[in-house]
C-alpha cells in the first residue's frame, strides 16, 4: 500500500519525503480545496516535483475545488502546465473539469477527491465510467464496506488513515457558505464546526458538538489491506513540517512491520484520536465536546526538513575504471534501473609515489553529502601506480550525481501532450412556457395541499425523519393518485447518501410503488434506478454541485432530463448556465436549507434509545442564531440553517435566469405552510403583489460564495 502525505509548504514537503512518504499530495495557488495553506507558486511547484521525482516520490496536485464557466479554461491551462511539468496526476472534485479533461488531455491522470462524496459501489464504478484512475473513498465506510466496493471496481481505492475528520460528508457541506459566504467547495472553508454552540434540547459534555476527534487507524492497516485500498492518506496540508514528519514516519514504520511509539503521534497537535467508522459499527468517541488543548507541541522531527542532509536515499551500484592515460569513467544504476555515466576530463598519469588506492577512490566517490544517493555496491578497475588530482575524482562524482538526476527526470521532462480533442456541447434545449413550480413533501396530506395550491410537479420524500412506517415511501402511490387526477406528476425523492446497505431497502420500497420520475442525490442511486426502470425520468439534485455547463452536460449525457444548480451560485451564473443547457434546469428557491448531513447521532453518544423520534433538537451559535436539527431513519443528522431561503421577491430575475422550475423545500413542514406558500408563489408569478411573513435569507444567488 502506498503511503500518501500532505505538503502544504516545501518545509512539509521535505518532512513527509524524508520521513518515508511514498507520494505526496499539495496544491498551487488556485485552485486548491486548502487554500490558506502556504501551497506552491509555479515555480515552487516545479522544483517539488523535481526535488520528489529524483528521490522516487510521486507527486498528486490537488486541483479539487467547484469551478465556474469563467474559471475552466484557466483551469484546463493549468492541467495541461501540470502534465508537462511531470505531475503523476491530478486530484479533481469538478465533473465539468473531468469531462474535459478526459476529452483534452486523454494522457492526464485523474483521481477523484473526497469532495466527490464517493460512498457506494455505483458511485465508484461512475466514477470508473468517467475515465479516472483512482478515487478518494468518503471518510465515513468502513472496512467492509471498503471491500465490498472494492470487490466491484478496479479503480484504485484511496482511503484517510489520520488527521482531523469532518463532521459532515465531504462535499456536501454549505455551513461554512451559508453563515460566511465561505465555501469549502471553493476551499475556502471557515471551519464552523470547530466553533462551540449550545444545544437546545438535550444535555450533552461540553459545547464543541460538531468538532470530531482526528482519525487515527494505525491498528487497522491489515485490515485495510485486505480490504483493497491501494493508497492510505495522512491528512494535514495545513499542519506543520514537524506534525507530517513525526506521523509519516510513524506510520512508514508500521506499515514496515518495523517497531514504532504510538505514543509518538500524541506529541504532534491532535483533537484526541478516534477509529471513526472504520469498524462497520457507530463510534462513540467521534466527537470532542470539550475545548481544545491550547499547548504547545512539538515533535523529534525537524532535523529532516530543516537540515541540508538527505535522510532518503536511493540505492544504487557503482563501478569505477581508471587507467594510466585514461580519464576517470563512472558508471551507476540506481534500484530503479536508472542509469547515468559521467567521465572526467583529465588523463590519469604515472605516480610518483604509490598513487591512488581503492580506499581512496571509495572514500572520495561514496562522499555524497547532501545527495540523495546510497551506494549500496561499489566496484572498482583500478591501475595500480595512477595519478589523478583529488579535485577531478571530486568534479566527476558531482557530474555523475547530476547526470543521474537528469536521468531519473527525463521520463517526466520530456512529456509532450498528445493532441486532443476539443469537446463539444450539446445544443441548449429551446426553452418552453414560464417558470413551474415543485415542491418537496413527506406524506399525503402535504400533496393535497401542494397540488391544491398548484404545484406543477411533486417530489415526493416520505417519512425520513420517522423510524416508523417501516416503508417510509408508504405514501407514494396514494400520493401519485393524487397528482395523476390533478395532471401533476409525482416524482420519488431519493436521499443524496446512501450507502450500499441501504440499496436492498430502496429497491424493495420502489417496487411498492407507483410514481412518474426521480429526484436522486447521486451516481450510486441513479445507476440503481437505472437498472430497475431504464426509461424513468431522472432529475438531478443540487448535491451533484452543478457549478457550470460543461457539468450539466455531463448530467445530460448520463439521461438526466433535468438538473438543480447548485446553491452557492449566483443567479448570474445560472443564467450563463441556462444560456447553454442541453436540460431543464431548477433551483431551490423556498423553505429549509439543509446545510449538513452526519453519519454521526449525539443521541447514540448517550446511548439510544430512539430519543430522535420524541425529542426536539437545535444548535445555537455564540451570535445568537439557531440552527434546526433533525434525525432521518438511517440514524442520520441534518443541520438546518438558522435562516429559510425565500427568493419570493426576486421571481422576475428568477424568470430572467432562464430557469425552468422553481423548488419549494416543503418536506419537513405542514400542509397549511404548503399551501401558503405555493399560491404565494403562484400569484407572484401572475404578477400580483405578495408577501410572506419571517426572516428570510437569499442564500448566494445574489452575492455568490469565496
Amino acid at each position: 500500500m502506498e503511503l500518501l502525505a500532505p505538503a502544504g509548504s516545501f518545509a512539509a514537503l521535505r518532512a513527509a519525503v524524508e520521513n518515508g512518504a511514498d507520494a505526496v499530495y499539495l496544491g498551487g495557488k488556485m485552485y486548491s480545496a486548502r487554500a490558506s495553506a502556504a501551497n506552491f507558486s509555479s515555480e515552487e511547484l516545479q522544483a517539488a516535483l523535481d526535488y520528489c521525482h529524483i528521490r522516487g516520490v510521486k507527486v498528486y496536485v490537488s486541483v479539487n475545488t467547484l469551478l465556474r464557466d469563467d474559471e475552466l479554461d484557466g483551469a484546463l491551462m493549468y492541467l495541461a502546465d501540470l502534465y508537462r511539468w511531470g505531475a503523476d496526476a491530478v486530484i479533481v472534485q469538478d465533473l465539468g473539469l473531468i469531462k474535459r479533461a478526459r476529452q483534452e488531455l486523454p494522457e492526464l491522470e485523474l483521481h477523484g477527491s473526497t469532495q466527490m462524496t464517493l460512498h457506494s459501489t455505483g458511485d465508484v464504478q461512475a466514477a470508473e465510467d468517467l475515465g479516472l484512475k483512482r478515487v478518494v473513498l468518503a471518510r465515513e465506510l468502513g472496512l467492509a464496506a471498503i471491500g465490498e466496493i472494492k470487490a466491484h471496481t478496479a479503480l484504485e481505492l484511496e482511503v484517510f488513515v489520520h488527521g482531523a475528520l469532518c463532521i459532515c460528508y465531504s462535499g456536501q457541506c454549505l455551513m461554512s457558505s451559508l453563515i460566511g459566504g465561505r465555501s469549502g467547495n471553493r476551499g475556502r472553508c471557515a471551519q464552523p464546526c470547530r466553533q462551540p454552540y449550545q444545544m437546545l434540547g438535550l444535555d450533552v459534555p461540553g459545547p464543541y458538538v460538531l468538532s470530531p476527534r482526528d482519525l487515527c487507524l494505525i491498528q487497522h492497516l491489515d485490515g485495510l489491506r485486505q480490504a483493497g485500498a491501494a493508497s492510505l492518506k495522512i491528512e494535514g496540508r495545513l499542519k506543520s513540517p514537524d506534525y507530517v514528519g513525526v506521523v509519516v514516519r510513524t506510520y512508514r514504520a508500521a506499515l514496515d512491520g518495523q517497531p514504532y511509539e504510538p505514543q509518538e503521534l500524541s506529541s504532534v497537535f491532535n483533537r484526541g484520536f478516534t477509529t471513526a467508522h472504520i469498524s462497520d459499527q457507530p463510534p462513540t468517541d467521534l466527537i470532542t465536546y470539550l475545548p481544545p488543548a491550547r499547548e504547545e507541541r512539538t515533535g523529534s522531527a525537524r532535523d529532516t526538513y530543516s537540515s541540508p542532509r538527505a535522510v532518503r536515499r536511493v540505492r544504487a551500484h557503482l563501478w569505477a575504471r581508471l587507467r594510466q592515460g585514461d580519464s576517470l569513467e563512472l558508471t551507476l544504476v540506481d534500484e530503479d534501473g536508472v542509469h547515468a555515466q559521467a567521465r572526467g576530463s583529465i588523463a590519469a598519469e604515472p605516480a610518483k609515489g604509490s598513487g591512488i588506492s581503492p580506499e581512496l577512490l571509495r572514500e572520495k566517490l561514496l562522499r555524497l553529502g547532501n545527495d540523495p544517493l546510497e551506494i549500496v555496491e561499489f566496484e572498482v578497475e583500478l591501475e595500480q601506480g595512477v595519478h589523478l588530482p583529488v579535485s577531478e575524482l571530486n568534479r566527476t562524482r558531482r557530474e555523475l550525481v547530476t547526470q543521474w538526476e537528469k536521468q531519473r527526470l527525463a521520463g517526466y521532462k520530456q512529456r509532450d501532450l498528445p493532441p486532443g480533442s476539443s469537446a463539444v456541447p450539446l445544443p441548449p434545449k429551446a426553452k418552453m412556457g414560464g417558470v413551474q413550480i415543485a415542491v418537496t413533501v413527506s406524506d399525503v396530506a402535504s400533496t393535497e395541499a401542494a397540488v391544491k395550491a398548484g404545484a406543477h410537479l411533486i417530489y415526493f420524500s416520505g417519512q425520513v425523519y420517522r423510524k416508523t412506517p417501516l416503508d417510509w415511501l408508504a405514501e407514494l402511490t396514494q400520493a401519485w393518485e393524487i397528482g395523476r387526477r390533478a395532471g401533476v406528476p409525482v416524482f420519488v425523492h431519493l436521499e443524496r447518501i446512501t450507502e450500499n446497505h441501504m440499496f436492498p431497502e430502496i429497491e424493495r420500497a420502489l417496487l411498492r410503488h407507483s410514481f412518474d420520475g426521480v429526484l436522486l442525490g447521486n451516481f450510486g442511486t441513479w445507476r440503481r434506478v437505472k437498472t430497475m426502470f431504464p426509461d424513468i425520468p431522472v432529475h438531478a439534485d443540487w448535491s451533484f454541485n452543478v457549478f457550470n455547463s460543461w457539468a450539466v452536460q455531463h448530467l445530460a449525457e448520463e439521461g438526466a432530463a433535468l438538473i438543480t444548480a447548485s446553491l452557492e451560485l449566483k443567479l448570474s451564473d445560472i443564467k450563463a448556465i441556462c444560456g447553454r443547457s442541453p436540460l431543464d434546469v431548477g433551483v431551490v428557491a423556498h423553505g429549509p436549507l439543509e446545510s449538513m448531513v452526519s453519519k454521526h447521532c449525539w443521541f447514540r453518544d448517550q446511548g439510544c434509545r430512539l430519543q430522535c423520534q420524541s425529542q426536539t433538537v437545535q444548535l445555537k451559535d455564540e451570535k445568537g442564531f439557531v440552527f434546526p436539527v433533525r434525525f432521518d431513519r438511517w440514524c442520520r443528522m441534518h443541520i438546518f440553517n438558522s435562516r429559510e431561503l425565500s427568493l419570493l421577491n426576486h421571481l422576475e430575475r428568477l424568470k430572467d435566469s432562464g430557469i425552468s422550475l422553481l423548488r419549494v423545500e416543503g418536506r419537513t413542514k405542514d400542509p397549511n405552510w404548503i399551501g401558503q406558500v405555493v399560491t404565494a408563489y403562484k400569484r407572484r408569478l401572475a404578477g400580483e403583489e405578495v408577501h410572506l411573513a419571517g426572516e428570510f435569507t437569499k442564500g448566494h444567488y445574489f452575492r455568490g460564495v469565496l
